[in-house]
């Protein structure tokens, strides 16, 4: 029984450990962080294009919390820039999505006119064994999404919004904290690895406990 107990203990630190190699965390805008882009930045959907999100992976936000806000919203609230609606909101100044499933997630500013400056940000979360679906820009050439209902963003430089997708786990218009988490390695050269020092911590107890169990 003890030796079944250990095995079974072993194999879900194993999981635990395969599960944080593969995440990765990407900081948004870069150096930048969550701002309006200058004018000869490339904007956060172009950067979005060019990045494979992976479930398990996570956004950091880094902005000035005084001054502004990350909204997780629905698309129709993407293209309106409508910062009263929302499914969730951010304001400590260092905050950390996870990219919890797959589909799209539709991202904008607290200030409707950095919304309306293009601080906005559409992610496609590939599903597992599958890559993420881009969304096709006007004039671009790339191949074309899936249609939906949902109206093209009207602003110069922003992606069409891709097929909606389910809601958010949280209640709407509810605020979230996120906790800056501690930096680690890249991947495709677009954020920092994501810190698995708890998922550690959880390996060590699950070892401890099937010497014990032995």
């Amino acid at each position: 029984m003890a030796s079944s107990s250990c095995a079974l203990l072993g194999l879900a630190c194993f999981v635990l450990l395969a599960a944080a190699a593969g995440a990765t965390q990407y900081k948004v805008g870069g150096d930048n962080g969550w701002a309006v882009p200058d004018a000869t930045a490339e904007s956060f959907n172009t950067w979005a294009e060019k990045t494979s999100f992976q479930i398990g992976d996570s956004l950091l936000f880094v902005y000035p919390k005084d001054k502004d806000s990350v909204l997780l919203v629905e698309p129709a609230d993407y293209n309106a820039c409508n910062t009263s609606s929302y499914d969730k909101q951010f304001d400590d100044g260092s905050t950390s999505v996870a990219l919890d499933r797959a589909g799209a997630f539709f991202f904008i500013s607290g200030v409707e006119a950095n919304c309306r400056a293009n601080e906005k940000l559409i992610v496609m979360v590939a599903g597992a064994g599958a890559p993420a679906p881009a969304p096709d820009r006007q004039g671009s050439g790339s191949s074309s999404s899936p249609s939906t209902s949902a109206p093209v963003p009207s602003k110069g430089g922003g992606a069409p919004v891709p097929p909606s997708s389910p809601k958010a786990p949280a209640a709407k218009n509810s605020t979230a904290k996120g906790a800056p988490p501690a930096a680690g390695t890249d991947r495709n050269g677009a954020g920092a690895g994501l810190a698995v020092a708890g998922l550690v911590a959880s390996v060590a107890g699950c070892v401890a406990h099937a010497m014990l169990a032995l």
